[in-house]
């Protein structure tokens, strides 16, 4: 009795979409770097397979359809069969085109190609039934109006007579020989073409096609076309056609759509009605059918056999999946498209040897308008980062994983971290928030930290993640850790902001999802994905001996709650961190989608609360019967709100600018700088895209970046007061216009700046608030009305020296990690030709070419409370780098909240440079 089939461990890593203008992927194949689709309208498409971005644009392969491909990994050379009768060479590194191959006279389309390594040669299945042969190491040149005479004017009609009856102007164009040409191979189009081996070891050709036979040819490295072997007879109930018979008779369910080959001599069909025929080459036996277990069978259009798995593309745009041992049901691929259910029309992939991909496999899926990249295995098998986590850290020591490995695994990684909700202050998802903890300080350890622990922080808070990677190289190699002890301390969070309104996504927001060379979901840009990446950054550090000072981890569970308890547990184990010498972290945004960015400033907070009630009563009354007899609290919040801003954003509390830092003429060369090269260069970018409209006119493009500027000055530069929301007493007050609200509150912000003093600015906005108040309670009704108020100093403005040696080495890493040049950014030079008081001036040859300018330095509005108390509790010698890793677009804290796979990929490697010459610009030496 057959055991039962182990179930697949499959998820979606990655869609990506092709677009209404390609029509469906007809073909899929892939190199070392590159997944690549034909489709229907004849273009080729291009994916990196580590970034999943497009890496080329379309390229116009045919004139019909792009209907097949095939590859020559050892020479590099990609090959496209397409319905115009061509099949195209293309280099496979840089998709440069290299030649043209024009099928046999009326050979219609190239609907299958089958490459030979060994001979390095090439089979055609073509639509006029024949089975071609194409020796591409002893091609020869075209000759004259040898091509005139292979046009088809039965198949190929207006494409043939322009596209086939002149040489393509990208290369050489070349013919198949007649005498390599196998008329009539088939009664029906030729889907399938096959390269393989028999039992014996003879290399074969196999094909199958609209007529229900599977023919078996012997090939040959002496140039001579294939010679037929065998026709494999299907049994009763697979089809209906006589596979020996040649009949002319079609009958639709007999067709072979798609074949593939396993590992262990077993050669596989798929045919129209739904069935898979299999066969052992070795008695040229059918010994199986494999069908659905219930319900009819779709056609199957594809088929991929790797990894001890057969893959079928159905017709109902599933892809059932079976073992090649036993032959059992193993699961099934869940449709990309879910609305529309296109079919499955091509399949690629496995893993494998030159496979950027690590795990067990990766399945590519086309058929409509989408690629669908599955990563899939085994629900058994043993994954180092799985959610089922030993139980005590010695474990977890002995079950170290590769830190170095595939992206692939820091997004499966990933992926199982955003699946746990950890957010902070709700109590029924407490668990999932120590949940997550527990899989971080697990993964620690998984990547040879030498410590990991939860450090407790406020009573009902979550707790705070620490780890220690020892140094592996230079003089603090084998050293003993101690308090004074020369550290980089790495910051971070792995709590979320809630999920919000689930109809607002298009994926669930604790399920990660893959599209278009992003992940989305709540958490991978703030921030597990970039905590994620510094951690693999330290640990492949680590394990290449390159580690130079001490790193310890502080990652914290109630940093979007202000980050509750933080400083107790630090200050309480201030011992185990050393005397950081940086606080590293990545906690900011780029400014655009293009551009990497430095950030090396942020505001400060205040936030406050105003409560003005009415204590001669506790409820609402009606407008009509009480108004102008009693105290209206509402009104008189109102009127206090009015004072605190005036028209235009400038503050109204007393005192309010005394403090602010004075702008700089260098300040404002840089600004400027950055102006211009936001508007030249990510003038298209969400978040530059909302702040100012650019023009391509250099009158209104002058105007657009006095108006950028300005605004940029307001977010980072100057102090701002926000009214958030205003709430009354009760519900029924904001749907009944006749009620007299019996309480009414407002909260506010306050975000300050260099050299803002928050104990003063909060002093002063709770002295004006009361003054104001006063004022309005002055005589009449609303003498008794009651002020409550909290002003809270939240988090301290931060500013860094841009100009400081760790910062110019984060700049160089970013420069390195993302080939940058250097130049053409906002660093401050000299002064220019033009007025630099004048933020207006349309200078188009300044560029800011000082070493340095690239990446941007920018600031940001927000606040980080972590960051500035870090700073100062670990003065004198700690200096914080903030290495944004997410664009404009990611959405944090909004709905669809996503990460480019790209950027964590290379802020991963910028990390890795910051830290690997670490011990060049900050002191080594303890205290």
């Amino acid at each position: 009795m057959l055991s039962p089939a182990p179930q697949l461990r499959q998820a979606l890593h990655q869609t990506l979409s092709v677009g209404p203008d390609h029509g469906a992927v007809l073909a899929l194949a892939q190199t070392r770097d590159l997944l690549i689709a034909g489709t229907q309208r004849g273009d080729i498409l291009a994916w990196s397979r580590t970034t999943f971005r497009r890496t080329h644009a379309a390229l116009g392969a045919h004139s019909a359809g792009c209907l097949s491909l095939a590859l020559d990994a050892e020479r590099h050379v990609l090959f496209s069969g397409g319905g115009d009768g061509r099949v195209r060479a293309w280099d496979a590194r840089t998709l440069a085109p290299l030649y043209t191959v024009h099928a046999g006279e009326n050979a219609g389309g190239v609907l299958a190609l089958a490459y030979f390594g060994a001979m390095d040669a090439l089979a055609l299945g073509c639509q006029n039934a024949s089975v071609q042969w194409f020796d591409v190491g002893r091609r020869r040149a075209m000759v004259g109006g040898e091509l005139a005479e292979r046009r088809s004017r039965f198949f190929d009609g207006r494409a043939a007579d322009s596209g086939a009856a002149s040489p393509d102007p990208s290369g050489p164009a070349y013919v198949v020989d007649e005498r390599c040409i196998a008329a009539y191979a088939h009664t029906g189009y030729v889907y399938c073409a096959l390269a393989g081996q028999l039992a014996d070891g003879r290399a074969a050709l196999f094909t199958a096609g609209g007529d229900g036979a599977v023919r078996v040819w012997a090939v040959t490295d002496d140039g001579q076309p294939p010679q037929q072997l065998h026709v494999l007879v299907r049994p009763a109930g697979a089809g209906t056609n006589d596979a020996d018979s040649d009949s002319d008779d079609d009958d639709d369910d007999s067709c072979v759509h798609a074949l593939a080959l396993g590992a262990d001599g077993l050669l596989f069909a798929g045919l129209q009605n739904g069935a898979i025929c299999v066969w052992d080459l070795e008695t040229m036996q059918c010994i199986r059918t494999l069908a659905p277990a219930s319900g009819a069978a779709p056609s199957v259009f594809a088929l991929l056999a790797a990894g001890g798995l057969l893959y079928a593309g159905g017709a109902d745009g599933q892809v059932r999946v079976w073992t090649t041992t036993d032959l059992q049901p193993a699961g099934h691929l869940a449709s990309v498209d879910a609305e529309n259910r296109d079919p499955v029309l091509a399949l690629a992939g496995g893993g494998g040897s030159g496979s950027s991909s690590a795990g067990d496999g990766e399945v590519v899926v086309g058929g409509g308008g989408d690629v669908g990249v599955w990563a899939v295995g085994w629900r058994d098998s043993h994954v180092p980062q799985q959610l089922d986590l030993p139980t005590t850290p010695g474990q977890q020591q002995q079950q170290q994983v590769d830190a170095t490995a595939a992206p692939q695994d820091m997004l499966r990684t990933l992926g199982r971290w955003v699946q746990l909700r950890s957010v902070a202050g709700v109590p029924e998802l407490q668990p999932e928030c120590r949940r997550a903890a527990l899989f971080l300080r697990d993964l620690l350890l998984q990547h040879g930290a030498a410590d990991a622990r939860l450090l407790a922080g406020a009573a009902g808070a979550n707790p705070l993640v620490y780890a220690r990677f020892d140094a592996t190289s230079g003089g603090a190699r084998g050293a003993a850790f101690a308090p004074g002890t020369p550290t980089v301390l790495v910051y971070g969070h792995y709590d979320v902001m809630p999920a919000g309104d689930s109809a607002l996504w298009a994926s669930p927001a604790f399920a990660m999802r893959g599209r278009d060379g992003h992940v989305y979901g709540r958490g991978v840009s703030d921030d597990k994905g970039p905590v994620l990446a510094m951690l693999l950054a330290v640990a492949d550090l680590h394990v290449r001996g390159r580690l130079a000072l001490p790193v310890v981890f502080c990652i914290e569970g109630e940093e979007e709650r202000g980050s509750l308890g933080l400083q107790a547990a630090v200050e309480t184990h201030r011992a185990l961190f050393g005397a950081p010498r940086v606080v590293l972290l990545s906690s900011a945004y780029w400014l655009g989608e293009r551009t990497p960015c430095l950030t090396y400033g942020m505001r400060g907070s205040i936030r406050a609360t105003v409560r003005v009630a009415a204590p001669e009563r506790s409820a609402d009354v009606h407008a009509g019967v009480w108004g102008g007899a009693v105290s209206e609290p509402l009104a008189c919040l109102s009127h206090v709100l009015a004072r605190l801003v005036a028209p235009g954003g400038r503050v109204l509390v007393p005192g309010f600018y005394d403090a602010v830092r004075t702008v700089g003429a260098a300040e404002t060369r840089a600004m400027r700088r950055l102006v211009r090269w936001i508007t030249d260069k990510e003038a298209e970018a969400p978040l530059v895209a909302r702040t100012a409209a650019a023009s391509p006119q250099p009158e209104r493009r002058k105007a657009t970046r006095a108006r950028l500027h300005d605004q940029l000055m307001r977010r980072w530069r100057f102090p701002t007061l926000t009214v958030h929301h205003v709430d009354v007493s009760t519900g029924a007050a904001p749907s009944n216009a006749t009620l007299v609200p019996a309480a009414a509150q407002a909260s506010l912000s306050v975000r300050v700046v260099p050299d803002q003093s928050l104990a003063d600015i909060a002093a002063g906005l709770r002295a004006h608030i009361e003054h104001v108040f006063a004022e309005c309670c002055a005589g009449g009704v609303d003498e008794a009305l009651r002020l409550e108020l909290d002003v809270q100093p939240v988090a301290q403005w931060w500013l860094a020296d841009p100009a400081a040696p760790v910062y110019r080495l984060a700049a160089q890493a970013i420069r390195e990690a993302w080939a940058l040049d250097g130049s053409d950014g906002n660093a401050a030079t000299e002064p220019e030709s033009e007025d630099e008081s004048n933020p207006d001036s349309d200078d188009e040859t300044g560029t800011g070419t000082g070493t340095g300018s690239t990446p941007l330095l920018i600031r940001e509005g927000g606040s980080i409370p972590a960051v500035p108390w870090l700073e100062a509790f670990f003065a004198p010698h700690a200096v914080a780098v903030n290495l944004p890793m997410g664009q404009s677009s990611d959405n944090a804290h909004l709905a669809n909240e996503r990460i480019s796979i790209e950027n964590l990929i290379r802020g991963r490697d910028v990390v890795y440079r910051l830290l690997d010459g670490i011990a060049d610009v900050v002191d080594t030496q303890n205290p």
